[in-house]
């Protein structure tokens, strides 16, 4: 086990001196429904690395707390307990990543891949017929807009597996993230 580690801290701190890795930290809102109930407004934080092969291509990951769910009302910002599922996952997501040089100090990047979320917390209405599952795997895609330091993208996310159990409805979440690029 100490072997293991030592390795593992080793390979993080080649890494790290690498001038293609980029850690970041990042906070944003997010907006998302499971199928037919309508939008619940959120919140999505963490932080995310960046790996570049080359000056264009890397992967893109991190770790992220994301609210998720939905309501039955009309109203995004009703949170009733009677008429809102809240739902908190812990997201990792893996993608590929490439980037365009827009001017000397900006960027735009866009990835994709695959995103592994495990469910914290989770608060459904009163009565309801089903029960959430407590993990998920979806497809993820998002553009960033780096200027300086400063990121500011938007990013979709679809669980690929059902969300409730029994149930048909998959999590779909629209998130728009500010973050800081060390």
């Amino acid at each position: 086990m100490k072997k293991l580690l030592i390795i593992g801290m080793l390979l993080l701190a080649a890494l790290a001196s690498s001038a293609q890795l980029r850690p970041s930290i990042r906070v944003g809102a997010t907006a998302s429904n499971i199928s037919e109930q309508h939008i619940k407004m959120g919140i999505r934080a963490g932080v995310g690395i960046d790996y570049l092969f080359t000056e264009r291509w890397g992967i893109r990951s991190g770790l992220f707390y994301s609210m998720k769910g939905a309501t039955t009302s009309n109203n995004v910002f009703n949170y009733d307990k009677d008429k809102a599922t809240k739902l908190s996952y812990l997201d990792l997501p893996v993608e590929a990543l490439v980037m365009f040089r827009l001017s000397q100090n900006s960027r735009l990047a866009m990835h994709g891949g695959a995103y592994f979320a495990c469910l914290l917390h989770s608060a459904v209405p009163a009565g309801a017929a089903y029960d959430i599952r407590k993990g998920e795997i979806g497809a993820s895609f998002g553009i960033d807009f780096t200027t300086n330091h400063f990121i500011f993208g938007p990013e979709v996310q679809y669980g690929l597996n059902k969300a409730t159990k029994p149930g048909t409805g998959h999590n779909i979440t629209y998130a728009l993230t500010f973050g800081y690029r060390f």
